[in-house]
């Protein structure tokens, strides 16, 4: 019913319960992802999950030959995200030009705001070619977008974070990643918000211990979307002129995989 009311109830940190409860009786634990580390450093999941000081990381190299198989583009962009208005406006002018350089894309936007402003602000006959998220199910969305590829149209998938991790499109269902922002924490988002302010109590740096180690992640998730199989090859766009124009930008640009960089970047 529309009065009902849901609380929901999180912890600040999960890592004493984790050692506690999971790490110090279990035998042997193996955990996986693409996404474990910050570049070359497993220190923030080491953190977060409450691992023994004696965890053994290893990085596994890749199959892939990132320098020949993808490109890095961030253009050079007049407005900043911390003018949203501004930056929605120059993404949605970019947009049509970025989009019909491929065959098929994936765009990834941070806010549903921004999301809808820059559909609305598409062309007729471009609009027509890109499958958004919430329109129908995942799955079904997925199920489309091959259909249309394979039909040799073009096809653009629009969604937000939960486009970023689970989507495996090989080959030319996705010819380009377009992220329209570093995906730093929501604001408004309660727990990030409350483990921000405990970082803070204790004399910590919730920019650089919490946010941007984070953002590292999401943004090297959201562009492994990329490239799937060794014969692979497309570009990622960011259009975030703050990789280029900010001292922390260098960090997040070496947690990616290293792409060769377009010719049409900033900088």
């Amino acid at each position: 019913r529309s009065d009902d009311l849901l609380v929901h109830c999180t912890p600040i940190q999960v890592d004493d319960l984790l050692y506690e409860k999971l790490w110090t009786r279990c035998a042997g634990a193996v955990l996986t992802s693409a996404t474990l580390a910050v570049g070359q450093d497993f220190e923030l999941v080491a953190a977060d999950l409450g691992l023994p000081e004696d965890v053994v990381g290893l990085i596994v190299p890749s199959p892939f030959d990132y320098a020949q198989q993808g490109r890095l583009r961030v253009p050079k962009m007049q407005q900043n995200p911390s003018d949203p208005n501004a930056h929605t406006e120059e993404i949605a002018s970019l947009m049509p030009g970025l989009l019909t350089e491929s065959q098929s894309a994936l765009v990834l936007f941070t806010s549903w705001r921004q999301f809808f402003a820059v559909i609305d602000a598409l062309p007729a006959d471009l609009r027509g070619d890109c499958l958004l998220q919430g329109e129908i199910s995942k799955a079904e969305l997925l199920n489309q977008h091959r259909a249309r590829v394979d039909a040799g149209k073009r096809s653009y998938l629009m969604g937000l974070a939960s486009f970023a991790e689970g989507v495996d499109l090989p080959g030319d269902y996705c010819q380009q990643v377009i992220i329209a922002k570093i995906p730093f924490s929501v604001p408004d988002d309660p727990v990030g918000a409350t483990q921000q302010e405990w970082v803070e109590a204790r004399g910590g740096n919730a920019f650089y211990e919490l946010m941007l180690p984070h953002a590292a992640l999401r943004l090297t998730q959201a562009a492994g979307r990329l490239l799937r199989t060794e014969q692979d090859s497309g570009v990622v766009t960011i259009l975030d002129a703050r990789l280029i124009t900010k001292a922390y930008g260098r960090k997040l640009i070496a947690a990616l995989p290293p792409f060769r960089w377009d010719p049409n970047t900033a900088g």
